[in-house]
């Protein structure tokens, strides 16, 4: 029994340490059915794995992805990311009532958490139709993420659905000013035309559940149970300072000044900084290399390099990371997480220039 616990606990380190590096986390599949299997249910080993196939899932299969988050819940009632990916779930297969009862379980366990709270917003505006309902939990959301544009347009969608024009012409403008966007110019005019029902702005289903970015948390939290439990002493990984917004901006404008993007190019790259920065701004590792911690370059690095995969240019994982002073490692390591935590796809909307190709 030992020998396979030992097995399971080996076995979850190697999928950290893929997920950390890997371009597409649903590489590390296989290893995680693997570990459910492998692993005592309940134990922290599986519930690593049963959360992890619960996010991996969501959107390829939710009915299996709500059976691995219960899995989940029936051992933590109170977690947090655990409901937030079953609310996802629920989204996904419609079930939108029960949508939002989870999310109030993930907000009351997470209550800070900005991306529950937009999510629950979102879905009680835009599935149930109750914008006046939403618009206390978009602001919420709105308060602490304001520098995303995602939160941004549904705060302002949720608005002026609840009549409030003037309010949701401000969040609008006040964003465009930030990054201006295709979505946020259209809103803008339903806006002005009073957001007349008939022609109502069409937004994206509840996006992604986010909870991704609390896994460096969570992570850190188990750390400590972990050598609570062994009696062993503190790890010896210590967190580095979370980049700020300028310090990020500051390194990737550096950085973009050696590669061929245009300024429309290099505009969008700063905006995907700002959402970057939501989830990098939990504590990373910290990585010194002559004394130099190295951590800010490789997300700025990642940053560059996801406008250049996002807008099809011709730019090698290698160019990037050379002009940024980064290995190619770290950079994919980076770029994998931000693909995963900002849901990328060649082409995205969010970040790609309006030129023609």
């Amino acid at each position: 029994m030992e020998a396979r616990r030992q097995q399971a606990v080996e076995l979850r380190r190697q999928i950290e340490w893929t997920l950390a590096r890997a371009v597409d986390p649903s590489d590390v599949l296989p290893m995680l059915h693997r570990l459910v299997r492998l692993a005592t249910d309940g134990s922290d080993e599986s519930l690593f794995a049963n959360l992890h196939l619960a996010e991996l899932l969501v959107e390829r299969d939710p009915w299996r992805a709500a059976l691995s988050a219960r899995r989940v819940l029936a051992h933590r009632p109170d977690d947090g990311r655990g409901w937030a990916t079953l609310a996802l779930c629920q989204t996904m297969l419609g079930n939108y009532k029960s949508a939002v009862s989870a999310y109030h379980r993930a907000l009351a366990a997470a209550p800070a958490n900005p991306w529950y709270a937009h999510n629950l917003g979102h879905l009680l505006d835009v599935a149930l139709g109750r914008a006046k309902d939403a618009v206390g939990w978009l602001g919420r959301a709105y308060k602490s993420a304001g520098h995303s544009g995602e939160v941004a347009a549904s705060y302002a969608h949720a608005l002026a659905r609840a009549g409030q024009i003037p309010e949701a012409r401000k969040v609008l403008t006040r964003a465009m000013k930030r990054t201006a966007s295709r979505e946020h110019a259209a809103l803008l005019k339903w806006v002005e035309l009073g957001a007349p029902a008939d022609k109502d702005h069409p937004l994206p289903r509840p996006a992604p559940v986010h909870a991704i970015a609390v896994r460096r948390q969570d992570a850190d939290r188990t750390d400590a149970r972990r050598v609570k439990r062994e009696g062993g002493a503190a790890s010896s990984r210590r967190p580095g300072k979370p980049p700020a917004v300028p310090e990020l901006e500051a390194v990737l404008a550096r950085g973009l000044s050696s590669l061929p993007l245009d300024a429309r190019q290099r505009a969008r790259a700063k905006a995907l900084a700002r959402d970057a920065v939501t989830y990098f701004s939990c504590p990373l590792p910290s990585r010194t290399v002559g004394g130099s911690r190295v951590a800010v370059d490789a997300i700025a690095a990642a940053i560059a390099y996801a406008i250049a995969f996002v807008d099809h240019v011709p730019l090698t994982q290698a160019d990037v990371a050379a002009c940024f002073r980064v290995s190619v490692a770290s950079l994919r390591g980076r770029f994998g997480e931000l693909r995963a935590h900002l849901d990328l796809t060649p082409g995205d909307a969010r970040y790609a220039t309006l030129r023609r190709r």
